[in-house]
Protein backbone atom coordinates (compact mmCIF):
# COMPACT_ATOMS: atom_id res chain seq x y z
CA UNK A 1 0.00 0.00 0.00
CA UNK A 2 1.52 3.49 -0.88
CA UNK A 3 2.66 5.30 2.25
CA UNK A 4 4.80 7.25 -0.33
CA UNK A 5 4.57 10.56 -2.89
CA UNK A 6 4.26 9.20 -6.21
CA UNK A 7 3.32 12.90 -7.86
CA UNK A 8 1.16 11.14 -10.86
CA UNK A 9 -2.18 11.00 -8.95
CA UNK A 10 -3.74 12.50 -5.89
CA UNK A 11 -4.17 10.16 -2.65
CA UNK A 12 -6.91 9.00 -0.80
CA UNK A 13 -5.69 8.71 2.82
CA UNK A 14 -8.00 6.27 4.87
CA UNK A 15 -7.58 6.91 8.82
CA UNK A 16 -9.39 4.80 11.28
CA UNK A 17 -8.66 1.17 12.94
CA UNK A 18 -8.33 -2.27 12.02
CA UNK A 19 -11.90 -1.68 9.77
CA UNK A 20 -10.24 1.28 8.09
CA UNK A 21 -7.17 -0.74 7.20
CA UNK A 22 -9.35 -3.38 5.94
CA UNK A 23 -11.23 -1.13 3.50
CA UNK A 24 -8.06 0.22 2.37
CA UNK A 25 -6.92 -3.26 1.57
CA UNK A 26 -9.90 -4.08 -0.66
CA UNK A 27 -9.64 -0.06 -2.10
CA UNK A 28 -6.11 -0.83 -3.37
CA UNK A 29 -7.42 -3.36 -5.56
CA UNK A 30 -10.03 -1.83 -7.05
CA UNK A 31 -8.34 -0.79 -11.11
CA UNK A 32 -11.48 1.89 -11.64
CA UNK A 33 -10.09 3.33 -8.06
CA UNK A 34 -6.66 2.92 -8.64
CA UNK A 35 -6.98 5.08 -11.91
CA UNK A 36 -7.76 7.51 -10.45
CA UNK A 37 -6.26 7.69 -7.02
CA UNK A 38 -3.19 5.97 -4.89
CA UNK A 39 -4.46 4.60 -1.36
CA UNK A 40 -3.04 5.65 1.77
CA UNK A 41 -3.88 3.99 4.78
CA UNK A 42 -2.87 5.45 8.87
CA UNK A 43 -4.31 3.08 11.28
CA UNK A 44 -5.62 4.94 14.38
CA UNK A 45 -4.64 1.84 16.70
CA UNK A 46 -0.62 1.47 15.45
CA UNK A 47 0.50 5.02 14.85
CA UNK A 48 2.89 6.04 17.13
CA UNK A 49 3.72 10.25 17.93
CA UNK A 50 7.20 9.60 16.60
CA UNK A 51 5.67 8.28 13.46
CA UNK A 52 3.53 11.86 12.67
CA UNK A 53 7.45 13.19 12.48
CA UNK A 54 8.80 10.38 10.38
CA UNK A 55 6.46 8.17 8.20
CA UNK A 56 3.19 10.67 8.07
CA UNK A 57 5.38 14.27 7.25
CA UNK A 58 4.15 16.75 5.28
CA UNK A 59 5.48 15.06 1.98
CA UNK A 60 3.27 11.89 2.94
CA UNK A 61 -0.04 14.49 3.24
CA UNK A 62 1.14 16.30 0.09
CA UNK A 63 -0.72 14.95 -2.55
CA UNK A 64 -3.78 13.66 -0.26
CA UNK A 65 -7.05 14.95 -2.06
CA UNK A 66 -9.71 13.15 -0.27
CA UNK A 67 -9.92 11.68 3.59
CA UNK A 68 -12.04 9.02 4.69
CA UNK A 69 -12.11 9.79 8.26
CA UNK A 70 -13.36 7.15 10.63
CA UNK A 71 -15.14 9.10 13.32
CA UNK A 72 -14.84 8.61 17.54
CA UNK A 73 -16.92 9.66 20.45
CA UNK A 74 -15.64 11.70 22.95
CA UNK A 75 -12.99 14.21 23.26
CA UNK A 76 -10.08 14.21 20.18
CA UNK A 77 -7.41 11.68 20.53
CA UNK A 78 -3.72 12.82 20.35
CA UNK A 79 -3.41 10.75 16.62
CA UNK A 80 -6.62 13.05 15.90
CA UNK A 81 -5.48 16.15 16.56
CA UNK A 82 -2.25 15.37 14.78
CA UNK A 83 -4.13 14.25 11.28
CA UNK A 84 -6.38 17.23 11.68
CA UNK A 85 -2.98 19.64 11.78
CA UNK A 86 -1.93 18.04 8.89
CA UNK A 87 -4.94 18.45 5.98
CA UNK A 88 -4.17 20.22 3.31
CA UNK A 89 -5.89 22.60 1.91
CA UNK A 90 -9.00 22.19 0.20
CA UNK A 91 -8.70 18.13 1.28
CA UNK A 92 -11.99 16.38 0.94
CA UNK A 93 -13.56 14.47 4.18
CA UNK A 94 -15.85 12.11 4.30
CA UNK A 95 -16.53 10.82 7.79
CA UNK A 96 -17.38 7.03 8.22
CA UNK A 97 -18.54 5.42 11.42
CA UNK A 98 -17.09 2.66 13.21
CA UNK A 99 -18.80 -0.54 13.53
CA UNK A 100 -19.13 -3.10 16.47
CA UNK A 101 -21.83 -5.50 17.98
CA UNK A 102 -21.45 -6.75 21.78
CA UNK A 103 -24.49 -8.60 22.39
CA UNK A 104 -23.47 -11.44 20.16
CA UNK A 105 -20.95 -11.63 22.61
CA UNK A 106 -22.34 -10.86 26.07
CA UNK A 107 -19.87 -12.45 28.35
CA UNK A 108 -17.37 -10.15 27.31
CA UNK A 109 -16.15 -8.31 30.51
CA UNK A 110 -12.75 -8.74 33.00
CA UNK A 111 -10.21 -11.59 32.38
CA UNK A 112 -6.95 -10.95 35.17
CA UNK A 113 -5.34 -12.83 32.72
CA UNK A 114 -5.37 -10.19 30.31
CA UNK A 115 -3.02 -8.34 32.60
CA UNK A 116 -0.11 -10.18 32.02
CA UNK A 117 0.23 -10.00 27.84
CA UNK A 118 1.87 -12.35 25.96
CA UNK A 119 2.59 -13.73 22.84
CA UNK A 120 -0.27 -16.27 23.44
CA UNK A 121 -2.75 -13.77 25.10
CA UNK A 122 -6.83 -14.34 23.88
CA UNK A 123 -7.53 -10.51 23.36
CA UNK A 124 -11.93 -11.25 23.19
CA UNK A 125 -12.38 -11.83 26.76
CA UNK A 126 -14.92 -14.11 28.32
CA UNK A 127 -15.91 -13.21 31.82
CA UNK A 128 -17.57 -16.83 32.35
CA UNK A 129 -14.92 -18.84 30.95
CA UNK A 130 -11.99 -16.66 33.64
CA UNK A 131 -14.08 -17.79 36.15
CA UNK A 132 -13.32 -21.29 35.30
CA UNK A 133 -10.14 -20.76 35.07
CA UNK A 134 -8.48 -22.49 37.84
CA UNK A 135 -10.96 -25.65 37.94
CA UNK A 136 -9.09 -29.15 37.55
CA UNK A 137 -11.45 -30.59 35.77
CA UNK A 138 -11.65 -33.52 32.35
CA UNK A 139 -12.99 -32.00 29.23
CA UNK A 140 -16.04 -32.95 29.38
CA UNK A 141 -17.11 -31.47 32.71
CA UNK A 142 -15.20 -28.52 31.95
CA UNK A 143 -16.71 -27.70 28.94
CA UNK A 144 -20.51 -28.72 30.68
CA UNK A 145 -19.86 -26.57 33.84
CA UNK A 146 -18.95 -23.68 31.30
CA UNK A 147 -22.20 -24.70 29.38
CA UNK A 148 -24.46 -24.50 32.88
CA UNK A 149 -23.10 -21.06 34.47
CA UNK A 150 -23.49 -19.81 31.16
CA UNK A 151 -26.86 -20.58 30.08
CA UNK A 152 -27.89 -19.43 33.65
CA UNK A 153 -26.36 -16.23 33.30
CA UNK A 154 -27.38 -15.51 30.01
CA UNK A 155 -28.47 -11.94 29.85
CA UNK A 156 -31.58 -10.02 27.95
CA UNK A 157 -30.28 -10.09 24.58
CA UNK A 158 -32.59 -7.73 23.50
CA UNK A 159 -31.64 -5.30 25.63
CA UNK A 160 -28.09 -5.85 25.17
CA UNK A 161 -29.19 -5.30 21.02
CA UNK A 162 -30.89 -1.63 22.21
CA UNK A 163 -27.41 -1.50 24.20
CA UNK A 164 -25.66 -1.65 20.98
CA UNK A 165 -28.24 0.60 18.94
CA UNK A 166 -27.69 3.32 21.25
CA UNK A 167 -24.54 3.12 20.95
CA UNK A 168 -23.93 2.65 17.61
CA UNK A 169 -26.10 5.64 16.21
CA UNK A 170 -24.60 8.27 18.76
CA UNK A 171 -21.38 7.51 16.26
CA UNK A 172 -23.43 7.25 13.61
CA UNK A 173 -24.78 10.83 13.84
CA UNK A 174 -21.32 11.70 13.82
CA UNK A 175 -20.65 10.55 10.31
CA UNK A 176 -21.81 11.20 6.68
CA UNK A 177 -23.95 8.57 6.44
CA UNK A 178 -25.41 6.33 8.68
CA UNK A 179 -24.67 1.86 9.32
CA UNK A 180 -26.49 1.00 12.14
CA UNK A 181 -29.92 0.64 10.27
CA UNK A 182 -28.17 -1.46 8.12
CA UNK A 183 -26.52 -3.87 10.55
CA UNK A 184 -29.46 -4.25 12.28
CA UNK A 185 -31.67 -5.03 9.25
CA UNK A 186 -28.91 -7.32 8.29
CA UNK A 187 -26.93 -9.28 11.24
CA UNK A 188 -29.65 -12.25 11.32
CA UNK A 189 -29.17 -13.01 7.76
CA UNK A 190 -26.32 -12.72 7.57
CA UNK A 191 -23.03 -13.31 9.14
CA UNK A 192 -21.53 -9.89 9.38
CA UNK A 193 -18.91 -9.99 12.87
CA UNK A 194 -16.29 -12.62 13.60
CA UNK A 195 -15.88 -10.59 16.35
CA UNK A 196 -17.11 -7.82 18.20
CA UNK A 197 -15.26 -5.50 15.76
CA UNK A 198 -14.14 -7.65 13.42
CA UNK A 199 -15.38 -7.46 10.56
CA UNK A 200 -16.73 -10.05 7.89
CA UNK A 201 -16.82 -9.33 3.91
CA UNK A 202 -20.37 -8.10 3.41
CA UNK A 203 -20.07 -4.88 5.97
CA UNK A 204 -16.26 -4.47 4.24
CA UNK A 205 -17.96 -4.00 1.20
CA UNK A 206 -21.13 -2.03 2.53
CA UNK A 207 -18.70 0.24 3.95
CA UNK A 208 -16.64 0.99 0.58
CA UNK A 209 -19.95 1.72 -1.67
CA UNK A 210 -21.04 3.99 0.83
CA UNK A 211 -17.37 5.79 0.67
CA UNK A 212 -17.19 5.64 -2.99
CA UNK A 213 -20.63 7.37 -3.47
CA UNK A 214 -19.54 10.51 -1.91
CA UNK A 215 -16.21 10.47 -3.00
CA UNK A 216 -15.27 13.87 -5.33
CA UNK A 217 -13.44 12.59 -8.39
CA UNK A 218 -15.52 9.46 -9.61
CA UNK A 219 -17.87 9.81 -12.01
CA UNK A 220 -20.97 7.77 -11.85
CA UNK A 221 -19.34 5.33 -14.44
CA UNK A 222 -16.53 5.09 -12.20
CA UNK A 223 -18.90 4.37 -8.86
CA UNK A 224 -20.11 1.63 -10.85
CA UNK A 225 -17.52 -0.21 -12.05
CA UNK A 226 -15.89 0.47 -8.18
CA UNK A 227 -18.95 -1.01 -7.03
CA UNK A 228 -18.63 -3.92 -9.59
CA UNK A 229 -14.86 -4.44 -8.79
CA UNK A 230 -15.74 -4.44 -5.10
CA UNK A 231 -18.44 -6.96 -5.57
CA UNK A 232 -15.97 -9.77 -7.61
CA UNK A 233 -13.50 -8.72 -5.45
CA UNK A 234 -15.11 -9.88 -2.17
CA UNK A 235 -16.64 -13.03 -3.82
CA UNK A 236 -14.39 -15.09 -2.09
CA UNK A 237 -12.95 -12.78 0.39
CA UNK A 238 -13.49 -13.59 4.42
CA UNK A 239 -12.38 -10.36 5.92
CA UNK A 240 -10.86 -9.60 9.28
CA UNK A 241 -11.21 -13.54 10.47
CA UNK A 242 -7.62 -13.66 11.85
CA UNK A 243 -9.32 -14.54 14.50
CA UNK A 244 -13.02 -15.61 14.53
CA UNK A 245 -14.61 -15.97 18.07
CA UNK A 246 -17.39 -18.46 18.13
CA UNK A 247 -21.18 -17.26 19.15
CA UNK A 248 -22.65 -19.01 22.14
CA UNK A 249 -25.76 -21.28 20.61
CA UNK A 250 -27.93 -19.77 23.36
CA UNK A 251 -27.28 -16.71 22.25
CA UNK A 252 -27.81 -17.91 18.43
CA UNK A 253 -31.10 -18.99 19.07
CA UNK A 254 -32.52 -15.98 21.08
CA UNK A 255 -31.31 -13.54 18.24
CA UNK A 256 -32.85 -15.99 15.93
CA UNK A 257 -29.44 -15.94 13.48
CA UNK A 258 -30.15 -17.59 10.54
CA UNK A 259 -26.95 -18.31 9.31
CA UNK A 260 -25.55 -19.73 12.56
CA UNK A 261 -23.88 -23.64 11.96
CA UNK A 262 -23.21 -25.22 15.63
CA UNK A 263 -20.77 -27.38 13.84
CA UNK A 264 -18.96 -24.34 12.20
CA UNK A 265 -15.10 -24.43 12.66
CA UNK A 266 -13.73 -21.32 13.56
CA UNK A 267 -9.83 -19.89 12.57
CA UNK A 268 -7.73 -18.64 15.18
CA UNK A 269 -4.49 -17.47 13.60
CA UNK A 270 -3.32 -20.81 11.97
CA UNK A 271 -5.36 -22.93 13.61
CA UNK A 272 -9.43 -24.13 13.43
CA UNK A 273 -11.44 -24.70 16.20
CA UNK A 274 -14.77 -25.47 17.07
CA UNK A 275 -16.93 -23.87 19.99
CA UNK A 276 -16.18 -26.36 22.44
CA UNK A 277 -12.51 -26.99 21.21
CA UNK A 278 -12.15 -22.88 21.39
CA UNK A 279 -13.87 -22.43 25.09
CA UNK A 280 -11.70 -25.48 26.64
CA UNK A 281 -8.73 -23.68 25.20
CA UNK A 282 -9.60 -20.24 26.48
CA UNK A 283 -10.44 -21.43 29.71
CA UNK A 284 -7.10 -23.06 29.98
CA UNK A 285 -5.14 -20.34 28.42
CA UNK A 286 -3.52 -22.50 25.83
CA UNK A 287 -0.98 -21.64 23.59
CA UNK A 288 -1.52 -21.14 19.96
CA UNK A 289 1.58 -19.17 18.48
CA UNK A 290 3.66 -22.22 18.55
Amino acid sequence: MSQTTSGAKPSILIYGNCQGEHVGHVAQYLPSLREKFDIKVIALHLVTERDWDTRFDAAFFADVRVIWNQVESGEPTANRLALESRIPPGCQIVKYPPLSMLCLWPFTGADPRLAVRTEVFYPWPDSIAASLADEDLPDDELFDRYMQISSEKMPNLDRRLRIDATRAQATDALADFPIWDWVEANFRARKLFHTSSHLTALPVGHLLKQLLDRTDGLTAADRLRTKQETDFLLRSYRGQDVEMVPIHPLVAARLGLAWYDPEQIHRWHGHEWSFREYILKYIRWEPFLV
